[in-house]
């Protein structure tokens, strides 16, 4: 997956060799942490010549930052002061401390078949379904419009058969939009009626399991938080066409 880090005519740009006197520094490093976190470590971001001793400056791993010329196949973009292109998908919005604001988008999201959202929304039914989610709230909403990422999904209704999880959120990653992309966050609270706590043997088990589980359902993070596991995926803008292909 590449990123292109793009302004538009007319649009409130960062000019070059600003920085922490223009409050463009902490939208930088919002911007790099996000990256790091929620794509994956091969995303390359393409910047814009105006932009690249600022986007350098952040730093990000891997040398991710790249200038726009370079030769490389797809883009996401981020678009600068405007609403995000038609069509495009929204990943994350940063503002800087002079009002302006970066919103990643992916330009050209995947579009599921009918049959990959059906499948989805039986999927998503079934977890809701099952008295051991106990899912309320904005856990409830997600699960009943069936807005989950098909790899977060496909493996959230094998714990939920499985070992009996509770939901208790779909956290969205800092930055993103209500409206943005699918969930591919779950925070789980129980397993089975045990609370899911650090140390506790019903964690341990829970942790051992996802340990376990292969691509496309494998998750890239598992973090043991207050209010029990956090389970997540990093972004992919097709995530239904790679649990299609990779599954029988």
């Amino acid at each position: 997956m590449v990123i292109v880090l793009v302004t538009r005519p007319g649009t409130t740009e960062t000019p070059a060799g600003t920085g922490p006197e223009q409050g463009t520094d902490a939208a930088w490093a919002e911007l790099v942490q996000w990256a790091d976190l929620e794509l994956p470590p091969d995303t390359s971001l393409l910047v814009p010549d105006d932009l690249l001793a600022d986007a350098t400056a952040a730093g990000g791993t891997g040398g991710r930052f790249q200038p726009l010329g370079a030769d490389v196949p797809g883009a996401l973009l981020l678009v600068t002061g405007e609403q995000p292109p038609a069509g495009s998908l929204e990943l994350a919005r940063f503002g800087t401390a002079d009002g302006a604001t970066f919103a990643l988008v992916d330009p050209a999201p995947g579009q599921p078949s009918a049959e990959e959202i059906q499948r989805r929304q039986r999927l998503s039914a079934a977890v809701f379904a099952n008295p051991n989610t106990g899912a309320t709230g904005r856990a409830a909403e997600v699960l009943q419009t069936a807005d989950i990422d098909a790899r977060l999904l496909g493996l959230l209704a094998v714990l939920v058969a499985q070992l009996g999880v509770g939901v208790a959120d779909f956290p969205p990653a800092a930055g993103e939009p209500a409206d943005g992309p699918l969930a591919r966050s779950v925070l789980i609270d129980r397993v089975g009626a045990d609370r899911v706590a650090a140390g506790e043997a019903v964690a341990n088990r829970l942790l051992a399991f996802l340990d376990a589980q292969l691509p496309p359902f494998a998750p890239d993070r598992v973090e043991v938080t207050d209010d029990g596991v956090l389970v997540g995926f990093r972004y992919e803008s097709a995530p239904d066409a790679v649990v299609t292909e990779q599954t029988p």
